[in-house]
């Protein structure tokens, strides 16, 4: 399994982050784990 952080930015807009998101999915990207506290996702994905 391999991992990402991602972090929405300070000034970046919603539609933009779920822009990201949205195409971090679409390769394989799922969330592990979120923390709204300090706006990050762990992202992770079966390495083939």
């Amino acid at each position: 399994m391999e991992y990402k952080i991602i972090y929405k930015g300070p000034f970046e807009k919603m539609e933009s982050f779920e822009k990201k998101l949205n195409a971090l999915a679409t390769s394989g990207w799922r969330i592990v784990t979120s923390y709204s506290g300090g706006a990050y996702l762990i992202l992770g994905r079966s390495k083939h």
